[in-house]
């Protein structure tokens, strides 16, 4: 089978690492490169923390820094109270002495396009920026993608950061709308289909009993994360986001899939909110016919997903387990 060459365009970040780590050690992915961008920490955050957590899993991939702020709006305050000051849980590891390469990050995305035309997976985790900013320089990009896996957004349920928004697309909804309106094959794993998972703490020390370096990072992470959701919402355990984006590419089947028009509301109370207009539900507004047809992730068989997770990272195939 051919492997998925994937770039992850990240804000590391606890659920970013998991995906980080979930791309390193799936057989059926070849990372090729972390570009870097705001959000749950600086962009240079963001960049120190991917150069690390290559480090940390011996991993030999490119990292290359993105946007610092959106497009238009004013930055917003980084998720420091979600990820840790870090942004990694507040577990240290050790610095890279490594750099990001000499491109930025929405260069990057153009030259490596270039060089493999109709290979690339994109998985974006974080804000869209570095997307738009690809899309302005050379919209011909939109023509050479693979596919724009995207975790972000709230479809049929309440947002994250607002009633309506979730953090990705709240965090430059220009951005988001010029990804949407482009022509590129976009996936959306918004916030109904990440949320119907929860990793228990069992979970991670049984991760960490299977795995004792990546999956005591994972699990020692998780703590952090796990604190927050307990007491933001009471959930005993975390919410993986950005793995459900990138598992697309390896277990589509695991997911209800529904194909539709995407736009982003960029002003007002409803700024950040993801619209999503199914295929074949007419419309008295013409704009709706006009725009690209993508793919939003609406469930997930949870169970199905997590175990996947798991036997992923402790390198297991699921007949060995109980062994």
């Amino acid at each position: 089978m051919m492997k998925h060459k994937v770039i992850i365009d990240t804000d590391p970040g606890i659920d970013d690492t998991m995906a980080i780590a979930y791309a390193i050690a799936h057989p059926d992915i070849d990372l090729i490169a972390l570009t870097t961008i705001f959000g749950n920490v600086s962009v240079e955050e963001s960049t120190q923390n991917a150069l690390s957590l290559l480090d940390y899993f011996g991993q030999q991939a490119d990292v290359a820094q993105g946007e610092t702020r959106p497009l238009v709006m004013e930055p917003k305050p980084h998720s420091y109270f979600v990820h840790g000051r870090n942004g990694l849980g507040e577990v240290e590891i050790p610095k890279s002495a490594r750099s990001a390469v000499d491109l930025s990050a929405a260069e990057y995305l153009i030259e490596k396009t270039k060089e493999m035309p109709g290979e690339i997976d994109i998985c974006a985790v974080g804000p869209l920026t570095n997307l738009a900013r690809a899309l302005e320089i050379d919209p011909t990009i939109a023509e050479r993608v693979k596919t724009v896996s995207v975790m972000g957004g709230a479809v049929y349920r309440p947002g994250n950061v607002s009633p309506v928004a979730e953090a990705n697309i709240w965090n430059d909804p220009d951005a988001a709308e010029k990804v949407f309106a482009a022509s590129w094959p976009v996936v959306l794993a918004p916030l109904d289909v990440t949320t119907k998972v929860v990793l228990s703490p069992h979970f991670f020390a049984d991760l960490e009993e299977a795995d004792p370096k990546v999956g005591k990072l994972l699990s020692d992470m998780a703590r952090f994360y796990a604190r927050f959701y307990r007491s933001h919402s009471g959930i005993n355990g975390c919410i993986p986001h950005d793995v459900m984006a990138l598992a697309y590419l390896t277990i589509p089947g695991v997911y209800m899939q529904k194909r539709g028009a995407l736009a982003t509301v960029t002003k007002g109370p409803g700024i950040g909110q993801t619209i999503f207009n199914p295929a074949g539900k007419p419309t008295v507004d013409p704009m709706w016919g006009e725009r690209p047809q993508h793919i939003a992730l609406l469930d997930i068989d949870a169970g199905f997903f997590a175990a996947h997770y798991f036997d992923t990272i402790a390198r297991r195939s699921p007949t060995e387990i109980g062994d």
